[in-house]
């Protein structure tokens, strides 16, 4: 029920919400019938759709054009099966939010999964699974049409992926899924390598253990595999830009001379604890000089996305004044719990899960630190960023007496 209410909200935000409503680095498009190259998603899904190729020139000489392709081929491919169907321009690209709408109900179900598969109890994962199914910032995600949604549903079957793995006795099909998941993630969205750090840290367990064992070369077989199926795909993208056009992997990004530059505010304020007045007024908005701190950005996006209501009567004001302070409160225990249940988990026995799940937590937050500090404006704080660090709250809320053991 919970996933089924999850997917009516999802039809129902993406039948009311436009393809140029709430959405990122949107650019514009003109007529697919045109040879005219555009910037932004839109454009770049519009030029596959209308040229049916990638990009044939270096991909960061266009805003946007620089992300993986594989969201940007699948989106195009909705725009001409749509047009082929008789739908005019502009109202074709409205259906980008079809597979975007869909990877947002699927993620929603492989969170279900990954829940089931960790506890021994589905009456204490309803609250866990809620979290997601309902959370504002995945919505939002559902009706966009960029990257991020595809990404997100890739990280969380990375995860899937590799849960499975450690509870089945490391099963070479598992490590296959594990391969497919990674590399095909890569090529959604770079963002997605931060579960490369969670993933390794259980095989090189694995691989010690191996060793111990004298079982390196049955190791090295099914590592040399997931190698062989994951970079090829993974790596593409940059290995081909990086032939044909001789750019190295990386993103494109403002200057300081941006109203949402953030690099000339102190590191203190920028990663320091939420500051008061995001609360009297808990909405984003781009312009830095409002708000620096990438906690507060943070947790503002992923509650309202980047609207900024001048005009919100006080009463609402009092109610998503409540929802900030409370989703704050509510991340620090969930952080909390994320550090601790794994160790315990380890304590008890269970080091491979129990590292897995620590690292991956961990990783998270220090890359996005890191990535904000790297490019330090205003959008870099972005939920969209880390929706991985949602599942892992979740899965905090799980009690770790009802965390089931290996399989077998």
């Amino acid at each position: 029920m919970i996933i089924l209410i999850s997917a009516v909200i999802r039809i129902i935000y993406v039948l009311n919400t436009t393809v140029g409503q709430r959405q990122h680095d949107l650019g514009y498009a003109t007529l697919l019938s045109d040879s005219t190259v555009n910037p932004g998603h839109l454009g770049y899904i519009e030029y596959i759709a209308k040229f049916r190729h990638l990009p044939d020139f270096d991909p960061f000489s266009v805003f946007s054009y620089y992300h993986p392709p594989l969201h940007h081929v699948i989106a195009a491919a909705a725009v001409d099966l749509a047009h082929a169907a008789g739908v005019n321009e502009p109202a074709v690209y409205e259906y980008i939010q079809l597979p975007t709408c869909i990877f947002g109900v699927l993620t929603v179900y492989v969170a279900f999964l990954i829940l089931r598969e960790l506890c021994d109890d589905e009456n204490k994962i309803l609250i866990p699974l809620s979290l997601i199914a309902l959370h504002p910032g995945l919505i939002y995600m559902s009706g966009t049409v960029n990257n991020d949604m595809l990404a997100a549903l890739m990280s969380f079957l990375c995860v899937y992926t590799t849960i499975l793995w450690i509870k089945n006795e490391h099963a070479l099909k598992y490590l296959i899924s594990m391969a497919l998941s990674i590399g095909f993630g890569l090529i959604s969205k770079m963002n997605v390598a931060v579960l490369i750090f969670p993933m390794g840290t259980v095989m090189l367990i694995d691989l010690i253990k191996a060793i111990k064992e004298g079982k390196l070369s049955d190791r090295i077989r099914k590592y040399g595999l997931f190698a062989v199926i994951s970079m090829p795909i993974g790596l593409s993208w940059s290995i081909r830009n990086l032939v044909l056009f001789g750019t190295k992997p990386g993103i494109s990004s403002a200057t300081p001379d941006s109203n949402q530059y953030l690099g000339s505010y102190p590191v203190s304020e920028i990663i320091g604890l939420p500051v008061r007045s995001s609360i009297s007024f808990p909405f984003h908005s781009e312009n830095a000089v409002y708000c620096h701190n990438a906690w507060s950005i943070l947790f503002k996006t992923s509650l309202f996305g980047e609207t900024f209501p001048e005009d919100i009567t006080a009463p609402m004001l009092m109610l998503c004044r409540s929802a900030f302070i409370l989703a704050i409160a509510l991340a620090f225990i969930c952080a909390v719990l994320s550090i601790v249940r794994p160790v315990i988990l380890i304590r008890r026995g269970d080091s491979e899960l129990g590292a897995f799940l620590l690292t991956g937590y961990v990783f998270v937050l220090v890359t996005y630190i890191l990535f904000v500090l790297k490019y330090p404006y205003t959008c870099s704080c972005d939920f969209r960023y880390v929706p991985t660090a949602l599942l892992y709250a979740a899965i905090s809320l799980i009690p770790v007496s009802s965390i089931a053991p290996k399989a077998g």
